[in-house]
C-alpha cells in the first residue's frame, strides 16, 4: 500500500527598525520544523458524517518504523481499548501519517496514508491513543472518562509540544470548528485559517476491495476492516431499533446473527422482519458488538420465515459464553422489579433478573413498544435479540415479545454484597468493574452525586462560568476518587433494593478492602453532595445527610465559600439539557414536599427526590404550603433594629428600591411611628435589637452619654437586646452603668438616669477571672403561654475594636460554643423556640446569607430558629441551614419584621419569614413622644452645637486613604500634630465619621466627624520605625488606612509594600534620630496587627487633649472667615510608586480598607461603623449598600494592553513596508508500507 506524507517548511524574513522608549515588543517566529523526542498525535478530526481522521507526526530527527506502534480506540469512557490498529509503515522525520475513516470525504481521503473504519470511528467522547509496544505513549481524550472533549471539532497540537503524553491536556491543542481540514497533512502548529467545509462524504479515491462471500458465523470470525458479503433474514424492523438518525437492524442465517449498522441511513430503505437480504460491507466492532457497515443492501425475498428463538437462561448470557448467541433471537425468563420513568439515549434500560440473581439489561427502544404496558413486579418470558454494549443485553422489538410467565414465584432480591475488581474510574461517582455483577459492569455510586465532567451542551454564553466551574469541581472529584480506588483493587459492591438505574448501571455503595465506604468518604470530604431517590436505605440516610451537613458547614470541597460549586450536579443537568427540574423534592425534617422548581427551599441535608407527587405521598410526604393554617399555633411578630449608633436625630435621602426616586428616610420619631404601626398588626409583638444601638452617636445623644437614645428605646418599648462592640467604647464599667443606671462619675449625661428597663444579653462576654458572664446569657419571654428564648452574642472581633484598658477584665469567647451552651440551658428549661441576637456580620447571598453570621448558623445547634445579625450594616433576609438570618441596615433607616409561628404542642417554631422595612418619612407621622425627647435634648445641646468655629472653602469627604491622601484626613492629622507639637501624626480612617461640607464649620459638624472623644497621645519613635508602622496599616486589597502629617511615603500597589518614607519635600528622614509621633489612644494601645507596631515601637507616651478638642482648636487657629475660608485638599502626602511626591488628585474617591483582622467591613471599632453619614440630607445610597465606603478595588493599569496594541500596529506597518514572507511548502513523499 502506498502512503502519502506531507511536510511543511517556513521561510520567515522580518525587518524591525522601530524603537520605542516605553516597551520592547518581542515577536516569536515558529521554527521550520518541530523537534520531538517521540512520535505524537498532531491532529484529531471529528467532523460531520464520516469525516474523521488522526494525524501522527515524527519530529525525532530520524525515520521511524511504525511496526512497533498501534492506534487504539477507547469508546464511551472505556478503560480498555475496544479496537486496536497495528501500524506498518516507515514515517520519515519531519513527516506526518494520516489515518482516515474509509468513508471520509475527498478532502480527508486526499491526505490519508491509511483508511480504517474500526479505530477511526470515534465520537467526541472517545479517547484515541498512540501505543508503542502496547503501552500508551500519547492520547487525545481522557481514557476512562466519557465526557465530551472533541465533539464536532478539529484539534491541532500546538507546535511547541515536543513530547507525547499519556495524559490528555486540553491546553496542548488548538480548537477549530467542525470540518476544518486545512492543516491536515502537515504539522504546522495551530492550523491555518479554516476553509470551506467539504461537501457530503464522497466515495474513497480507490476501488473497494472485493468482498468475501461468507456465512454470518464465518463473518463474525473475521477481523475488522474485512469486506464481506453475507445473506440472512431480517429479524427486527429497522425503524423499531433505530434512534431516528442512524440505520440499524439484525440479520440471521442458519449459522448465526449479526448487526447491520450505518451512521446515516442515506439511501438505505427501511427493512421489515422476514425480508431476506444480501449485505455487502466492512466488518467493524463497536463496544464489543460485531457489525457490518453496509455499502449496499439488496432485497432477495420478502415474507420469509423468521428463525425460531432459542430458549436460554440469563446465566447463559453471562461472560464469554454469550458471544455465541450475539445477534440471534432468544427467549429468556426473568423478573422485572421496576421500569425507568424516562428513556435514556433513545431507549429504556430495564433490569432483568433470575431467581439466582443473575441479571442482564433489557434495552427497549422508544419506537419498539409501549413500556407502560409492562407490569412491574412480574416474571416475564421475553423474546429478544442478543446484543452488546460493552456487556451483553437483550433487545425486545415489539409488544408481543413480553409475555407474562405462567409461574409467578416470589420476587428475587438483588440486595446484597458482591466482590469485584476495579477496571477503571470513569468519574467521581462512576466506575467500571472487570467482572459483571447482576449483569452489569458499570457502577453508579449510590446516595451521592458529584459534579459533571462532560462538556456542557447548553452553549448559552452566560453559562460559561457555570460550565467551567462544574467541570473543574468534577475533575477534582474524579482525581480524589482515583486516590481512594485504583484499577485492580478488590472492592465490595453493596447493592440495594433497586439494582440498576435508568442507564443500566449498578446502583451500589463501594467498600474498599480496608473497609472505607467510598461513597460516604466522597461526601465527607466535600467532593459530593448527597442524592437520595426512593427506595433508599433508612439506616444509611441519616449517616450521609449528617456527613453532607458537616462538610458544608466546614466549607470543604464544593462547599468552599471561596470557590463554591455554582450549581449542584442535578441542577446543572437540568439547566444544561434545558429540560428543567423534573423531580419533586421532599424535606425529611418536615415530611413536606415542594414542586421541582422549589428544590432550593429544602436544605441539602434534608433533601429527597421523588419522581412524582404520588410517589412522594406514598412515602408519607404532604405538599408544602398547601395545608390549612393551624389555628392552634401561636403567631408572634418580632420587630428588630441594629446599629442605630445613637443617630436618633439623623435622616437620609435614599433610593432604597433603585427606581431613581429619592426620599427622606430614618430619624427616630419616624422610625418609632413605623414600628408602632407594625406592632398594631399583632398583639403578640416584641421589639428586639442586635447591638451597637449606642456609640459613634450624633451630638444630641453622644454629648449626653447616649442616655437620650436609651430613653427613646424605652419609650418605644424594646423588650430585649444584645451588645455590640460600641457598647464597650468606654469600657465595661460604663456599659454596666448604662445597663443598670446611675450618675456618670464626671457628671455627664442626663439627670436621674436609671438604666435600661429591658434585658441586655451576651453569652460570650465573660470575666477573665472566673468565667462568669458580664451580662445575662439568655432571656425567656412568655407570649400567650408559649416561651421564646433569646440569646445574646457579640463578635469576638470586639476585642480588637475597643481600647484595651477599658476591657482588660473581660474576654469574648467563641461565639458558637457559647450559643450552644445557652441553647442547652434553654432546652433544659423546656424552651424550644430559640432566637439569637447576634452582633455578628452577614451579607445577602442569593436566597441565603454569607459571612460570620452564616457560619454561626451552620455551627450552632439546630434548635436555633432565627439569627438577627448586625455589625456590617447590611440588608439581609436569607436562610442558612434552615435558620433565618435577618439584618436591617443602619441608623434607624429601616427595621426588620419577622413573623413566627409556634406549634403549641411542641413549643417549637414551625414557620418563619422576614421583611426588611425602610422608613420613608412620607408614609408616617412622627411619633410625638419621641419627637418631644429629641426636641428636649436638642435644645439642651444647641449652644454647643451651633458655635461657628471657622469657614471651609470646599466639600471635604474622607475616611480611609486607599491610594492617596484626602483633604479632611490631612486637616485632622495636621490638627493632631499642632496640638501635641509633634514631628509626625497619624489618624485612622475609621475615626473619621462624617464629611465636612463647604461653608460654616460648627462645633457640631466637627463632633459628627470625631464623635468618640478619643484622647491624643504622643510617643517617641526612631526614624526607621515609620516604615513598619505604615506597612502594618496597608491592606493587601484596598491599600492605606491612615491620614498622615509631617512626612510623605510611597507604596507599591503590586507588592503592597512601603517603598520609601521622606519629609514632605522629599528629603531623607534620619533612621536613627528620635522623633515624636501623635496618634489617638485607640491606635496607641490596640494590640491588633494593624496597630500593634505603634505601641511596640513607641516609647514614653504623653497624653493630650481629646481628638475633637484638637481639631476644634486647629480650625480656630486657621482664622478663616466667610470671605477667606481655609482650603484643604489632597496634597500627595501618600503616593503610589508610579506617582511623584506632591502631586495629589482632589477628585480621587477614597476607598474602604475592608475586612482585616481588626476592622469589620463597615465598622471600625474605635470609631464606629465606617459608614459615611452625610448630615441630614445627603447620603444617596441604596439599601444594603448604604454605607458610602463600599470598598472598591484599586484600578488595574492598562499599560499591558496598550503595549500589545502598539506591537500589533508595528507588525502591520512592517508587513506593509518591508514585507513579512511566510512560505509554506508541502511535499508528497511515497513510501512502501
Amino acid at each position: 500500500m502506498q502512503n502519502l506524507f506531507r511536510k511543511k517548511s517556513f521561510s520567515v524574513f522580518l525587518i524591525f527598525t522601530l524603537i520605542f522608549t516605553n516597551f520592547v515588543p518581542v515577536i516569536n517566529v515558529a521554527a521550520a520544523e518541530t523537534t520531538t523526542d517521540e512520535l505524537l498525535i498532531s491532529e484529531y478530526v471529528e467532523g460531520s458524517s464520516y469525516n474523521k481522521a488522526i494525524e501522527l507526526y515524527n519530529g525525532t530527527g530520524t525515520d521511524v518504523n511504525l511496526a512497533n506502534y498501534q492506534l487504539a480506540l477507547y469508546s464511551n469512557g472505556g478503560g480498555t481499548a475496544g479496537n486496536t490498529l497495528n501500524l506498518d509503515a516507515t514515517l520519515e522525520s519531519g513527516e506526518v501519517y494520516v489515518i482516515a475513516h474509509a468513508e471520509a470525504g475527498n478532502e480527508i481521503q486526499s491526505e490519508a496514508d491509511l483508511t480504517n473504519s474500526s479505530v477511526v470511528n470515534f465520537n467526541g467522547n472517545d479517547a484515541v491513543a498512540l501505543l508503542k509496544d502496547e503501552e500508551v505513549i500519547d492520547v487525545v481524550g481522557d481514557i476512562g472518562n466519557d465526557a465530551d472533549f472533541g465533539k464536532d471539532q478539529t484539534l491541532v497540537r500546538h507546535q511547541s509540544i515536543a513530547s507525547p503524553s499519556a495524559t490528555y491536556n486540553a491546553e496542548d491543542w488548538e480548537v477549530y470548528e467542525q470540518d476544518t481540514f486545512s492543516s491536515l497533512g502537515s504539522h504546522i502548529g495551530g492550523g491555518e485559517s479554516p476553509e470551506e467545509p467539504p461537501t457530503d462524504p464522497g466515495d474513497p479515491p480507490t476501488d473497494p476491495e472485493v468482498p468475501q462471500t461468507v456465512s454470518v458465523a464465518d463473518a463474525r470470525g473475521l477481523s475488522d476492516g474485512t469486506r464481506v458479503e453475507v445473506e440472512g433474514v431480517i429479524t427486527v424492523n429497522s425503524n423499531s431499533v433505530s434512534n431516528g438518525n442512524q440505520f440499524t437492524t439484525y440479520i440471521q442465517d442458519e449459522t448465526g446473527g449479526i448487526n447491520i449498522f450505518k451512521y446515516e441511513q442515506g439511501d438505505l430503505e427501511e427493512l421489515e422482519k422476514g425480508t431476506r437480504v444480501k449485505v455487502i460491507g466492512e466488518l467493524d466492532t463497536y463496544n464489543g458488538l460485531k457489525e457490518v457497515l453496509p455499502d449496499t443492501i439488496d432485497i432477495i425475498a420478502e415474507g420469509q420465515a423468521i428463525p425460531n428463538a432459542q430458549s436460554l437462561s440469563i446465566k447463559e448470557l453471562q461472560g464469554d459464553d454469550a458471544e455465541a448467541f450475539e445477534g440471534e433471537l432468544v427467549q429468556v425468563n426473568g423478573y422485572i422489579s421496576s421500569i425507568p420513568g424516562s428513556p435514556a439515549g433513545g431507549g429504556y434500560n430495564i433490569s432483568f433478573i433470575d431467581e439466582d440473581l443473575n441479571s442482564t439489561t433489557l434495552r427497549v427502544m422508544e419506537n419498539a413498544l409501549d413500556v407502560s404496558q409492562i407490569e412491574e413486579g412480574k416474571w416475564y418470558d421475553v423474546t429478544a435479540i442478543v446484543s452488546q454494549y460493552n456487556s451483553y443485553q437483550l433487545i425486545p422489538t415489539e409488544q408481543d415479545d413480553f409475555v407474562l410467565a405462567e409461574n409467578q414465584p416470589e420476587p428475587p432480591s438483588a440486595a446484597g454484597e458482591y466482590e469485584a475488581t476495579v477496571d477503571y474510574v470513569t468519574d467521581g461517582d462512576t466506575i467500571r468493574i472487570n467482572e459483571t455483577v447482576l449483569g452489569g459492569d458499570r457502577v453508579r455510586f449510590l446516595n451521592m452525586d458529584t459534579p459533571e465532567t462532560y462538556a456542557a451542551h447548553n452553549d448559552d454564553p452566560t453559562r460559561n462560568e457555570i460550565n467551567e466551574n462544574q467541570k473543574k469541581h468534577g475533575d477534582a472529584a474524579t482525581a480524589y476518587m482515583k486516590t481512594l480506588i485504583e484499577p485492580g483493587d478488590t472492592v465490595t459492591i453493596k447493592v440495594g433494593e433497586e439494582a440498576t438505574d435508568d442507564y443500566g448501571r449498578l446502583l451500589a455503595e463501594v467498600i474498599t478492602e480496608d473497609g472505607t465506604n467510598v461513597n460516604l468518604k466522597m461526601v465527607e470530604e466535600g467532593y459530593a453532595s448527597t442524592y437520595f431517590i426512593p427506595p433508599f436505605n433508612e439506616e444509611a440516610y441519616p449517616i450521609y445527610q449528617n456527613a453532607v451537613k458537616e462538610a458544608k458547614d466546614a466549607g470543604l470541597g464544593i462547599w468552599n465559600p471561596e470557590d463554591p460549586l455554582l450549581e449542584l450536579p442535578f441542577a446543572f443537568r437540568a439547566n444544561d439539557d434545558e429540560k428543567g427540574f423534573l423531580r419533586y423534592v421532599g424535606n425529611s425534617n418536615t415530611d413536606k414536599y415542594v414542586v421541582p422548581e422549589k428544590w432550593a427551599d429544602v436544605p441539602v441535608e434534608y433533601r429527597v427526590f421523588f419522581s412524582s407527587e404520588s410517589e412522594a405521598e406514598s412515602y408519607g410526604y404532604t405538599p408544602a404550603g398547601e395545608e390549612e393554617p393551624n389555628e392552634d399555633n401561636l403567631h408572634v411578630q418580632l420587630l428588630s433594629m441594629n446599629d442605630l449608633h445613637g443617630k436618633i436625630d439623623q435622616q437620609y435621602e435614599l433610593d432604597p428600591d433603585g427606581d431613581g426616586t429619592f426620599n427622606m428616610y430614618g430619624r427616630m420619631d419616624y422610625t418609632a411611628a413605623a414600628m408602632k404601626e407594625r406592632a398594631q398588626e399583632n398583639p403578640n409583638t416584641l421589639l428586639v435589637h442586635a447591638g451597637d444601638m449606642i456609640g459613634g452617636s450624633s451630638p444630641v445623644s453622644g454629648l449626653l452619654q447616649d442616655e437620650p437614645t436609651v430613653e427613646i428605646m424605652e419609650e418605644m418599648g424594646f423588650d430585649v437586646g444584645t451588645v455590640g462592640n460600641h457598647e464597650f467604647d468606654e469600657g465595661t464599667d460604663e456599659l454596666l452603668r448604662m445597663v443598670n443606671g446611675g450618675e456618670h462619675p464626671e457628671g455627664l449625661g442626663t439627670e436621674g438616669y436609671d438604666g435600661m428597663n429591658f434585658p441586655n444579653l451576651c453569652t460570650n462576654c465573660v470575666y477573665k477571672d472566673g468565667g462568669e458572664t458580664v451580662l445575662d446569657p439568655y432571656y425567656i419571654e412568655e407570649v400567650d403561654g408559649e416561651q421564646i428564648g433569646f440569646i445574646g452574642v457579640n463578635t469576638q472581633a470586639s476585642a480588637d475594636m475597643v481600647m484595651p484598658a477599658g476591657i482588660q477584665d473581660i474576654e469574648f469567647t467563641d461565639e458558637a460554643t457559647a450559643v450552644d451552651n445557652a441553647v442547652a440551658d434553654l432546652q433544659a428549661e423546656g424552651v424550644e423556640a430559640i432566637v439569637v441576637l447576634a452582633h455578628i456580620p452577614a451579607d445577602q447571598d442569593g436566597d441565603g446569607a454569607s459571612g460570620e453570621a452564616a457560619d454561626l448558623a451552620r455551627e450552632v445547634d439546630d434548635a436555633v430558629d432565627v439569627i438577627f445579625a448586625a455589625h456590617n450594616h447590611q440588608v439581609v433576609d436569607g436562610v442558612v441551614d434552615d435558620k433565618l438570618i435577618v439584618q436591617a441596615s443602619e441608623y434607624g433607616k429601616a427595621f426588620a419584621d419577622v413573623d413566627l409561628e409556634i406549634d403549641r404542642s411542641t413549643g417549637d417554631i414551625v414557620e418563619k419569614e422576614a421583611e426588611v422595612v425602610f422608613v420613608n418619612q412620607d408614609n408616617y407621622t412622627p411619633d410625638p413622644d419621641v419627637t418631644a425627647i429629641l426636641d428636649k435634648y436638642s435644645e439642651q445641646i444647641a449652644p454647643i452645637m451651633g458655635e461657628v468655629i471657622g469657614y471651609n472653602a470646599t466639600d471635604l469627604t474622607g475616611d480611609y486613604t486607599n491610594d492617596g491622601d484626602h483633604g479632611l484626613g490631612n486637616l485632622i492629622a495636621d490638627g493632631m500634630n499642632a496640638a501635641m507639637e509633634s514631628d509626625f501624626a497619624m489618624m485612622n480612617g475609621g475615626g473619621i465619621r462624617d464629611d465636612l461640607l463647604a461653608g460654616e464649620v460648627t462645633w457640631g459638624d466637627l463632633y459628627n466627624i470625631q464623635p468618640f472623644g478619643n484622647t491624643l497621645m504622643t510617643l517617641e519613635i526612631k526614624g526607621a520605625d515609620l516604615a513598619p508602622i505604615i506597612q502594618a496599616q496597608l491592606s493587601p486589597e484596598y491599600g492605606p488606612d491612615y491620614s498622615i502629617s509631617g512626612f510623605h511615603y510611597t507604596w507599591d500597589q503590586e507588592t503592597n509594600t512601603v517603598v520609601d518614607v521622606t519629609y514632605p519635600d522629599g528629603s531623607e528622614i534620619d533612621p536613627e534620630e528620635t522623633f515624636t509621633l501623635t496618634v489617638n489612644n485607640y491606635m496607641g494601645t490596640s494590640l491588633s496587627d494593624k496597630h500593634r507596631p505603634i505601641s511596640e515601637l513607641g516609647k514614653n507616651p504623653v497624653m493630650g487633649p481629646t481628638d475633637l478638642d484638637a481639631t476644634v482648636d486647629f480650625v480656630r487657629s486657621l482664622e478663616s472667615t466667610k470671605e477667606n475660608p481655609f482650603e484643604y485638599k489632597a496634597e500627595g502626602r501618600i503616593s503610589l510608586a508610579t506617582d511623584n511626591p506632591g502631586e495629589g488628585d482632589p477628585n480621587e474617591d477614597p476607598q474602604t480598607p475592608g475586612d482585616d483582622a481588626n476592622d469589620d467591613s463597615n465598622d471600625n471599632q474605635e470609631n464606629g461603623d465606617g459608614t459615611n453619614t452625610l448630615g441630614n440630607d445627603s447620603g444617596k445610597t441604596p439599601p444594603g449598600n448604604d454605607s458610602s465606603k463600599g470598598g472598591s478595588l484599586l484600578p488595574q493599569t492598562a499599560t499591558g494592553i496598550y503595549n500589545l496594541l502598539i506591537a500589533g500596529l508595528v507588525l502591520l506597518v512592517m508587513g506593509a513596508g518591508a514585507g513579512l514572507v511566510v512560505y509554506i511548502r508541502k511535499r508528497n513523499v511515497l513510501r512502501e508500507s
